[in-house]
């Protein structure tokens, strides 16, 4: 069965005032509020996991020679744990950002309302990134909170809070506004791409400690993550939260690759989240799984 939409519905847009776009923006982020909270149970149970990661693995960093030699010493350390946290915190958004795009596209497709996205004032893949950032920020903000209390109670944090971070944490929520936009065009094409999303988050996840002075990594390793969406924003987040430091213009962490990186994945996103719409509508796929 193909989808048919409305002309007059879809270039709507251009002839509605700021008050109905303004009420389009909030409706859309009330439906990613709705959804999230119906997720509020998962989130609780995956808390735990996440501080126990952190302890887990914090003690380890910097211990390389030491894990091959088999002359590991485990201990709750301040500085290693704190460094879990800060690069902990970006990349929790980017999970609950790209990750749960997936599933809420997905649980529209499957309740037959993924034609509502396309018949708003807003164009599809604004109306896609509104639903779901807002949401993902309060999800970030409580389990980042959540995961700092708990891990704060096994070993005190030196972590000095600068509002220098908001540079490279806001590049890390434009970027993983992108990636998610990516992921959400291939799901109108292909619909079940979770393997895409779970490989996505391993490959950032593991490039972005390229970032961090503990860890040492080839130089390929290091030049590839550069072009990954989280690199640098940990790199940021290292320079300003714990090391005292002000951003330079280059360098890892720097602001112009914070801006060329961000604004690369955005534009890329849009691009591809159009692409798979216009493909899937093409093919009369649009709600069908």
């Amino acid at each position: 069965m193909s989808t048919y939409i409305n002309p007059a519905l879809a270039s709507a847009g251009s002839r509605l005032g700021p008050g109905a776009l303004t009420s389009a923006i909030v409706n859309e982020i009330r439906k990613g509020l709705q959804f999230a909270w119906s997720e509020r149970a998962q989130i609780l149970i995956e808390l735990p996991m996440f501080a126990a990661f952190v302890l887990l693995l914090g003690p380890l960093i910097g211990q390389a020679d030491q894990i091959a030699t088999g002359t590991t010493t485990w201990r709750l350390d301040s500085e290693t744990t704190s460094v879990m946290v800060v690069w902990f915190v970006p990349f929790s958004f980017f999970y609950m950002q790209v990750v749960k795009m997936f599933w809420r596209l997905l649980a529209e497709i499957q309740a037959g309302t993924i034609e509502q996205v396309f018949l708003s004032p807003l164009p599809s893949w604004l109306v896609v990134a509104t639903g779901r950032v807002v949401a993902a920020l309060i999800e970030t903000t409580f389990v980042a909170a959540a995961t700092f209390g708990i891990v704060s109670l096994f070993v005190p944090l030196s972590i000095d809070w600068s509002l220098a971070a908001l540079v490279p944490l806001a590049a890390g929520v434009v970027a993983a506004i992108g990636v998610s936009l990516g992921v959400a065009g291939a799901t109108l094409v292909w619909k079940r791409v979770q393997l895409v999303n779970d490989t996505l988050m391993v490959v950032v996840m593991l490039f972005s400690a390229s970032a961090l002075p503990l860890i040492a990594v080839p130089d390929w390793w290091a030049t590839v993550g550069r072009f990954l969406p989280l690199t640098d924003v940990v790199g940021g987040l290292h320079l300003t939260l714990l090391a005292d430091q002000s951003l330079t213009a280059w360098g890892t962490g720097g602001y112009l690759p914070l801006l060329l990186v961000s604004v690369t994945y955005l534009l890329a996103g849009i691009g591809a989240f159009t692409l798979g719409e216009r493909t899937a509508k093409r093919r009369g796929t649009l709600g069908r799984y």
